[in-house]
């Protein structure tokens, strides 16, 4: 008898998140075709920002009563970077993809691909190094339909259009820094 497939939109959370971080094609697949896991990928992005930044929460908590903002404040942002990463992959992913690529598969997808963060809350199972290869390869793989070969340059020509974002936005606010005089 087989196992019956883990839903990405249904079910408890811990397998799913495990078998996005076990890199599961066909979970991402899943993740990719199921048009109700838009909610969970968006807890999961939540949850991850809340995980990487438990220690300073934990911190704040115990030094001010304002904790309760700086969580929300978390969550907003982790929400609006995850928007702005996949608006960012999109055109990309539409450019170098050889079938449609619809915008919701890839937000899902690099949703879910944040797991390890999550994972990370439990425990120090899971290596940094490995959240390039979950977002550049089994998301966008699965969210494009690709071969893993195209799948690698859509997510590295993708994150670095998000650097360089980056990069701009910080040049634009701080700009060119004089070199101090002697």
């Amino acid at each position: 008898m087989n196992p019956r497939p883990i839903s990405p939109s249904g079910g408890p959370l811990l397998p799913r998140l495990l078998n996005a971080v076990l890199l599961r094609r066909s979970f991402y697949d899943a993740v990719a075709a199921d048009t109700r896991a838009t909610g969970p990928a968006g807890a999961v992005v939540c949850l991850a920002a809340i995980a990487r930044e438990s220690v300073a929460l934990y911190q704040l908590s115990e030094a001010s009563q304002g904790w309760g903002l700086i969580l929300a404040l978390i969550v907003v942002f982790a929400i609006l970077r995850w928007l702005l990463y996949a608006s960012v992959m999109y055109p990309i992913a539409r450019g170098l993809s050889s079938q449609p690529v619809e915008f919701k598969r890839l937000l899902r997808c690099l949703g879910f691909a944040e797991t390890p963060a999550v994972i990370s809350l439990v425990g120090f199972l899971v290596d940094d190094s490995l959240f390039p290869y979950v977002q550049f390869v089994v998301a966008v793989r699965s969210a494009t339909g690709e071969r893993t070969r195209r799948a690698i340059l859509i997510g590295v020509l993708g994150f670095a259009a998000y650097l360089a974002i980056g990069v701009a936005s910080d040049i634009a606010l701080h700009g060119p820094q004089a070199a101090p005089s002697a």
